[in-house]
């Protein structure tokens, strides 16, 4: 399938939202590694209390002991945890709808004669899109889920390495795992969320715009294309019929092309009246007159 301009335009817009997402989840990642190093230096501090040659050595007691307080601490720390990656999320989320909006029209208004219609977006409008529920649950609900699963995957495995006499550096690892499983899973979530977040976004775009009268499905970014997604590949729909849309699955990067008959990028052009000439060529100049802050 040969790639247009338009197409191309379209997909960067997404290439800097992954990009974007890169950065922002540093915090997320960084509290994961905190929680690790916090549950893990408890645990160190058990064998170091209670280990004979590397090996535990607890009553009932002691050990009914340690795993209710290990369970306290791991539910704060699912709290602190899910609060972060809530917080983080929301604000990538949140920016990502109006980046994607936002460069959405000003690709496809440079390249037309006529002015396109769009709204300028308001809290409400961008809040109502971020939090919609995406096969049954909202993203919130998904990140309180994973630390649950976290807190209890934790506490079954760190019981099991005690009572089966596991070694500090084995009961290390298991802890790594599941960290490492949970942060992933975090992850993961954000990227899905990404795509049906631009995906929305740009869709809008398309149903408020005359211009665009057809959508087309485009596989290029995902690194691996599943069956699904490569049979629909460079299939297109009218935007107002009941068509798919990306995501169909967890981390889908597939977008939804606007097929614009007659798109060419023009420099400049005159503003209607009195007003300055818009460079058309500039997303700061473009934004600038449209009142878009």
């Amino acid at each position: 399938m040969t790639m247009n301009d338009l197409q191309k335009e379209i997909l960067n817009i997404r290439k800097l939202a992954d990009k974007q997402v890169e950065k922002d989840i540093k915090p997320i990642i960084q509290a994961y590694k905190k929680a690790l190093n916090d549950v893990r230096t408890e645990i160190a501090q058990l064998y170091v209390k209670y280990a004979v040659d590397g090996i535990l050595k607890l009553s009932k007691q002691q050990r009914y002991t340690f795993l209710k307080n290990l369970e306290k601490q791991l539910k704060d720390q699912a709290q602190e945890l899910g609060n972060i990656d809530l917080e983080h999320t929301t604000k990538i989320l949140n920016e990502i709808y109006k980046q994607s909006y936002y460069q959405t029209a000003f690709v496809i208004d440079k390249g037309v004669s006529t002015t396109i219609n769009f709204s300028l977006l308001t809290p409400k409008m961008v809040e109502a899109a971020v939090n919609a529920k995406f096969e049954g649950a909202t993203f919130s609900n998904r990140i309180w889920k994973n630390k649950e699963l976290l807190i209890n995957s934790l506490h079954k495995q760190i019981e099991n390495g005690i009572i089966q006499g596991h070694s500090v550096d084995k009961m290390a690892k298991v802890i790594k795992n599941q960290f490492g499983s949970s942060a992933y899973q975090s992850k993961r979530l954000i990227n899905t969320e990404l795509t049906r977040v631009v995906t929305a976004a740009q869709n809008q775009i398309y149903l408020d715009s005359d211009v665009v009268q057809k959508v087309m499905w485009d596989a290029t970014l995902d690194n691996k294309v599943c069956d699904d997604c490569a049979a629909l590949d460079g299939k297109s729909w009218d935007k107002n019929e009941n068509h798919p849309a990306p995501p169909l699955h967890p981390e889908d990067r597939c977008c939804l092309i606007p097929i614009v008959s007659g798109w060419s990028p023009t420099k400049k052009r005159e503003n209607q009246g009195d007003k300055p000439i818009i460079d058309y060529s500039s997303y700061d100049s473009w934004s600038k007159s449209k009142g878009i802050k």
